[in-house]
């Protein structure tokens, strides 16, 4: 997984920057997003973004399938403010696109799913890019596969 355009609040206090950071983990604790490229730890966050929105995308470690599979849909459990756009590519060379969003609403998490267009494959990469400046709080993701090998 990688971070794109993130500004992230180092534990010194500073405010940094960064590019296809190697985020090997992510996860919420005590609300605020922390970050991990298994070396370190990154907080998400800082009060100050010079008044520019701060994209972000997300591209999720590979999701290996027994056998071939379609991705039909992916769901989205958390909070995003505006849309929430999905790219999946297979290791069949099938590409499939979506948007999901919002989800949420008065700050507390709702559910916001999309449909793919039932691409298939055995390792599947998905990315996230939500709208600049939107709110992104994931709780969790649930990619449907349906298995395509019918063998007994």
């Amino acid at each position: 997984m990688t971070g794109e355009g993130l500004s992230l609040e180092l534990a010194s206090g500073a405010t940094t920057a960064v590019s296809s950071l190697p985020v090997a983990c992510a996860c919420l604790h005590n609300g605020r997003v922390v970050f991990s490229d298994g070396v370190a730890l990154y907080r998400v966050g800082g009060d100050n973004d010079d008044s520019a929105a701060i994209p972000v995308r997300l591209t999720l470690p590979p999701v290996v399938c027994p056998g071939p599979a379609r991705l039909g849909g992916l769901a989205l459990d958390g909070l995003a403010d505006g849309r929430v756009a999905i790219t999946a590519v297979s290791d069949a060379g099938a590409e499939a696109w979506g948007e999901l969003g919002p989800a949420g609403r008065g700050g507390l998490p709702g559910r916001a799913a999309c449909r793919l267009g039932r691409q298939y494959g055995h390792v599947w990469s998905i990315s996230l890019r939500a709208d600049d400046g939107a709110t992104l709080d994931v709780v969790a993701l649930e990619a449907r596969f349906t298995d395509l090998d019918r063998r007994p």
